[in-house]
């Protein structure tokens, strides 16, 4: 089991992922009279007017205790059933004066959101708050709760409790103003994902391990360092700043807790960067006041921020991926492929399909009308095809055929492996058509610069051509992929970036990044010296089923592990957690709870059956429900299970069956619970 109790915030647990991912994270105290001035483009805009201009509202369900409502309208539990949308009949949300200010006042009533009209990214927003005396059901009982919802996601139809657009929040609450939270959409089909730097257990903290942290499609959490609210009566300054798929999190001036590599990721583990959307404020339960809410766009965190935080220094290549990893696919499918990995850049080649609409014709193939339609696709998806790996061939004309195709896409340089008794004539045409050509190296006996000295020697008096250094392919000849990048330092124009299981071996296929025998933190190492600003390419020769997403998406991890870039770079690395533990260790889940006391002995059955269904589910190698015989503890009932391994466990928590009985019946029906996960550390106790 892995859901809350009604999806309460107090009580919401997350699984750690089995891969430690690197991020960013910031951990200290700023006093905000200290902070330099932000890297602004525009004025700060006030988005507090009495109209509410720059907002509309979103209204969940109301309780079934809220009066006054217009009649029929439905209610429930605060949280599941029918949405009230833009209808506000209560003025939950209302900008009123107190004591001489323009102040917005959220009552706490019913669940919603004043959403924003437009979307945000790159931002400085600034605001006030401060706690009513009120406080409402589903809610009553519990602390006060409000937040800031941002990089929201989704349709307002597919809001989570019809109130709250899928995104992350930076939580206003007492006692714990500060946290992150991840919110799912409304149906748990498509989640938010993040990073952050803790320890189990623990609260934000640069010092402590680089873990990776997931919803697994539930409400997620993550902890503030610490607590810097003002009382209760007393106006809390809140700061949040955004770059990309990144954010800081700042409470009266302090920094509390930052996340990055925000996305969302859908059941089919496909993840799409967050790096914009609207914004909310929530009404949750309690009665709050906001003022002086601003928004400045900005180009980059502030100086202090940035410096005492912890970013390590901004980096400057751009990282991609090279389309022929998913040849198996035409062009449109490729770049839907390589979009979903979050990265931005790309580098085509000429040889695939150019798709149905182009009834599938070689792209070197297509006619100049042909041409300007793959060019229209590549700018719909929003992705930078900087550079194209073209044949060329035996004769000028097929080469200058694939110069003009280059032109046509408006690529900065082509990759190739020319003929050498043509180098003169190419490096002419190069300069001609404005696009410079990179030396592409295959293996020893299959191409004529396979060796780096090769490469310069062919540079030699050809000012138009440069390299394109292939560093999974280097070692299958026997060279050390870091020796060969010095030798062609200032040649460089792109990289493709494979990994290789050994050396010496002409006949193996490339395996993930991180998982060989290339020392990838010395590379970037000697890219960095060299300060290398052009197009590092991820590419896959190995065909993995159902193609090669997972592997790119681990490769593009360990990449963002060892760089410790700073999340400010102009293509952010994406969070994935599809690279999981392939140990063999037996996975056991067990999970003790209580179920609700109003529950009949019909809703118990019905309950249980339900609950049995899940033994079914791929990856269950044993399963039991168990019943409480010598009460020790509040749990009445409990399910163990047994999974091969860790990879069989994830299979499960994804399954739409779990995450339906989740939804459906775990959230409605029990109390309260404790999970366990476990593995055997010997055979038997001796």
């Amino acid at each position: 089991m892995q859901e809350t109790k009604g999806f309460n915030k107090q009580s919401v647990r997350l699984k750690l992922s089995s891969v430690l991912i690197l991020i960013l994270c910031l951990f200290t105290i700023v006093n905000s009279n200290a902070q330099t001035k932000n890297k602004a483009i525009g004025n700060p805009v006030n988005l507090l007017d009495d109209n509410l201009t720059y907002w509309y509202k979103l209204m969940g369900v109301p309780h079934k205790t809220v009066q006054g409502l217009p009649p029929g309208t439905p209610t429930g539990d605060g949280m599941y059933g029918k949405s009230m949308g833009a209808n506000d009949p209560k003025e939950v949300f209302k900008v009123i004066t107190l004591n001489g200010e323009k102040v917005l006042k959220v009552t706490g009533e019913i669940y919603g959101g004043l959403t924003t009209k437009a979307q945000y990214e790159n931002y400085h927003l600034q605001l006030k708050y401060k706690w009513g005396s009120k406080k409402w059901e589903p809610r009553l009982n519990l602390s006060r709760d409000t937040g800031i919802m941002y990089h929201l996601a989704g349709s307002d139809e597919d809001a989570f409790w019809g109130a709250f657009l899928m995104g992350a929040e930076f939580q206003i609450a007492q006692g714990s103003t500060g946290d992150a939270f991840l919110i799912p959409n409304n149906d748990f089909t498509s989640n938010t994902i993040a990073n952050i730097r803790k320890a189990k257990g623990e609260k934000w903290n640069v010092k402590s391990p680089l873990n990776s942290y997931y919803g697994n499609l539930q409400v997620g959490e993550f902890n503030r360092s610490e607590n810097f609210e003002s009382e209760l009566s007393k106006w809390t300054t809140i700061d949040l700043y955004t770059i990309g798929n990144s954010a800081v999190y700042l409470v009266n001036g302090h920094i509390v807790n930052a996340i990055q590599n925000i996305g969302t990721q859908k059941q089919d583990l496909s993840v799409t960067s967050l790096s914009k959307g609207k914004i909310q404020l929530q009404s949750e339960g309690a009665e709050v006041y906001y003022k002086d809410i601003s928004i400045e766009s900005i180009t980059d965190y502030p100086t202090a921020i940035k410096k005492t935080a912890g970013f390590s220094e901004t980096v400057h290549w751009k990282s991609g991926i090279a389309l022929f990893t998913f040849n198996n696919y035409s062009f449109p499918e490729q770049l839907e492929l390589a979009k979903s990995t979050g990265l931005k850049y790309i580098e085509g080649y000429t040889f695939g399909k150019a798709g149905p609409e182009l009834r599938d014709s070689l792209i070197m193939n297509l006619s100049p009308s042909g041409i300007q339609k793959l060019n229209k696709m590549v700018q719909k998806s929003g992705l930078k095809m900087e550079s194209l790996f073209i044949l060329g061939g035996e004769t000028i004309d097929k080469w200058k055929r694939d110069f003009e195709l280059a032109k046509g896409l408006n690529v900065k340089f082509v990759s190739a492996e020319p003929p050498l008794d043509m180098l003169d004539a190419i490096d002419s045409l190069a300069g001609v058509y404005g696009i410079k050509v990179a030396l592409h190296n295959h293996w020893k006996g299959k191409s004529d610069y396979w060796n780096p000295d090769l490469v310069l020697a062919a540079l030699k008096n050809h000012p138009n051509l440069g390299a394109c250094p292939d560093i999974g392919h280097w070692p299958k000849s026997g060279i050390n992929p870091v020796k060969g990048l010095k030798k062609l330092e200032g040649h460089i124009l792109g990289i493709h970036f494979k990994d290789i299981a050994e050396y010496n071996n002409v006949t193996i296929k490339d395996v993930t990044i991180g998982t060989g025998m290339i020392n990838f933190p010395e590379v970037f190492a000697e890219l960095k010296r060299q300060n290398f600003t052009g197009n590092i390419n991820i590419e896959r020769d190995q065909k993995d089923l159902p193609n090669n997403l997972n592997s790119v998406t681990q490769s593009i991890m360990y990449c963002d592990k060892i760089t410790n870039v700073a999340p400010t770079i102009s293509t952010p690395l994406p969070l994935s957690i599809l690279a999981m533990d392939k140990s063999n260790r037996s996975i056991r889940h067990s999970v003790v709870f209580k179920l609700k006391n109003t529950l009949t002995d019909l809703d118990k059955k019905q309950f249980f059956e339900e609950v049995n269904k899940l033994a079914a589910i791929i990856g269950v190698e044993k399963f039991e429900i168990l019943k409480q015989t010598n009460i020790k503890t509040k749990f009445d009932y409990g399910i163990s299970m047994i999974f091969k391994d860790d990879e069989a466990y994830q299979i499960y928590s994804y399954h739409p069956n779990h995450l339906a009985f989740i939804k459906n019946y775990w959230s409605t029906k029990v109390e309260d619970f404790l999970e366990i996960d476990y593995e055997a550390i010997t055979e038997t106790i001796k």
